[in-house]
């Protein structure tokens, strides 16, 4: 590491704190509880986000046309998180307009109604927008990000009664009419925790055998009906909603050095899988892609759906990140790549991107979001991130307990675990501690080898420390130790005496899985296993022993 120079890969030219601020915002609790329990946890890396995904479910309009976070004597969803958070010093980061709004059911799908119904939604969302902006900043706030909506590439994957339809094709077989099949698809109601695609109405859907898979059939996951006739309209609300609220003087003035900020469209990326034509290599407009046209292209067909306020695209991530979780054009290189070549194309390469819900796997069947092998590869992924010019991430969840279990579900992407009342770290937050410990500047390191892609670093410095953290991840997670010796060059306190101390994540150190195979394990905090004295030579070298690494993470500190 050279203490002298610094590297700047991300788009704000600050690494560390890009690298921060992927990691410092996660999803509030589901256990119903006070975040004092993990208030540790919280400090301890330096969290600044709450992201409160289905907090507006109950809010709505009274007869009046008045914004009610929640109807009386219902449990105040929207108020109760935003309170949370602030009383914990957090930001907010609000996901948006996932359902219908209860007054709105009886007018049916939102692309029916007349237009005093628009304007009355429209009424709605700016006064939601404005209920929120308040109440995060009066309670002290620094930030409100929107987020509009979640995951409505995929949401809504297939009528109802789908799987049932297509059983009693398989067991007729050919000898069937279509017409004779007894199974009646259907939909989810309208409505709170009801349909999430509620603009687009379903009475234009074909569901005739075979149409059902045709264009003008049910709009299965990728469809670009779902963005032109439920996404954009909706994007187009809240944007524009944001907007009068930001152009509030009277109210924007009580808040000098706050900001708001919109997203979108947080979807999960599965129209990369055919980004390109396999035989030709060809690149095939994803549904981001045709998002992002339809956001500030005024050419772009959809453009009446432009918006002026969008900060961020938005996206949702897990799995194999360096060679893709379904092929090589969903790998987050390559999903970053494209999307950010887009935003030029369209002039507003200013747009940042924001992987708004993110973990080491979906897949809640491992261990490897409690292990150390979700440690390994969150330190990858946060390296990767950074170089493919991600501005801004939240971590799935806090917790992993719903409701008033006493114990959680262990294998969820989560910040902590819950266990017979009590909150252990998982090995992905032990990793944010470590990167929450490093100060100043971005260092680059050399001597890492591009044939060996295996051992990664992280590295930053100021006046009076230094740390270097050093990553094994392979996306198999075969646990092959390697040898590796940091050396620091051009410290700012040559010819002085040192204190150094090693965290590490590894098979049995700092792991939460390990610690409940066996208990005589070390705690699954994040344990220090060395504390020592070293001189810094004249040159401001200083020259660490060698040391040996498996699947895991090792951290070095450095304090003058």
């Amino acid at each position: 590491m050279d203490a002298a120079d610094v590297v700047a890969e991300s788009e704000s030219g600050d690494d560390l704190a890009v690298v921060k601020s992927i990691f410092q915002g996660a999803h509030a609790p589901h256990d119903f509880a006070s975040l004092a329990p993990i208030g540790p946890i919280l400090a301890d890396l330096k969290m600044k986000r709450m992201r409160i995904l289905h907090a507006d479910v109950y809010s709505d309009l009274d007869v009046a046309g008045n914004f009610m976070p929640s109807p009386p004597g219902t449990w105040d969803n929207l108020t109760s998180q935003i309170d949370w958070a602030v009383q914990n010093g957090l930001s907010l980061h609000v996901p948006l307009a996932l359902h219908m709004p209860a007054s709105f059911v009886a007018y049916g799908p939102g692309e029916t109604w007349p237009q005093a119904i628009v304007d009355r939604y429209k009424s709605y969302a700016r006064q939601l927008v404005r209920y929120v902006v308040k109440r995060a900043f009066d309670g002290g706030a620094a930030s409100v990000t929107f987020e509009v909506s979640n995951e409505l590439d995929v949401a809504d994957e297939t009528p109802l009664h789908y799987q049932d339809w297509l059983a009693w094709f398989a067991q007729c077989g050919t000898s069937c009419s279509a017409v004779a099949n007894p199974v009646v698809l259907g939909y989810l109601p309208l409505g709170p925790w009801g349909r999430a695609l509620w603009w687009i109405d379903p009475a234009t859907y074909d569901l005739a055998y075979p149409e059902i898979w045709g264009t003008g059939g049910y709009p299965f996951p990728g469809d670009p009906r779902r963005l032109t006739r439920n996404i954009a309209p909706m994007q187009k609300i809240y944007c524009d909603a944001v907007a009068d609220v930001l152009a509030d003087q009277p109210l924007m003035s009580n808040y000098p050095g706050r900001t708001i900020a919109v997203a979108g469209p947080a979807f999960a990326g599965n129209s990369f899988r055919s980004a390109e034509d396999p035989a030709t290599r060809t690149e095939r407009p994803t549904l981001e892609e045709q998002f992002i046209a339809q956001m500030f292209d005024p050419n772009a067909a959809g453009g009446q759906f432009n918006v002026s306020a969008l900060n961020y695209v938005s996206f949702h991530y897990y799995g194999d990140f360096r060679n893709g979780w379904d092929g090589p054009t969903t790998s987050l290189r390559y999903v970053a790549t494209r999307l950010r070549e887009k935003l030029a194309a369209v002039g507003r390469g200013e747009v940042n991107l924001f992987v708004s819900e993110w973990g080491p796997r979906a897949d809640e069947t491992t261990d490897i979001n409690y292990s150390h092998k979700g440690a390994a590869w969150a330190a990858a992924f946060l390296a990767e991130a950074v170089a493919s010019k991600i501005a801004l991430g939240s971590y799935l969840q806090y917790t992993d307990a719903v409701g008033q279990a006493a114990t959680g579900s262990i294998a969820i992407a989560s910040l902590v675990h819950k266990l017979d009342g009590v909150y252990h770290p998982k090995p992905p937050a032990n990793v944010f501690q470590m990167v929450a410990m490093m100060s100043g500047a971005r260092r680059p390191v050399s001597g890492l080898s591009e044939s060996n892609p295996d051992i990664g670093a992280i590295a930053s410095s100021d006046a009076n420390s230094a740390g270097v953290l050093v990553f094994n991840y392979n996306p198999d997670f075969n646990d092959t130790a390697q040898d590796f010796t940091v050396e620091l060059r051009r410290l700012p306190f040559a010819g002085r005496e040192v204190t150094i101390e090693r965290y590490l994540i590894d098979a049995r150190t700092s792991n939460l899985q390990a610690f409940l195979a066996l208990p005589s394990h070390p705690p699954p905090d994040l344990q220090r296993v060395e504390r020592f004295t070293a001189q810094v030579d004249s040159m401001g070298v200083l020259t660490l022993p060698p040391r040996t690494l498996g699947l895991g993470v090792s951290f070095w500190r450095v304090t003058d």
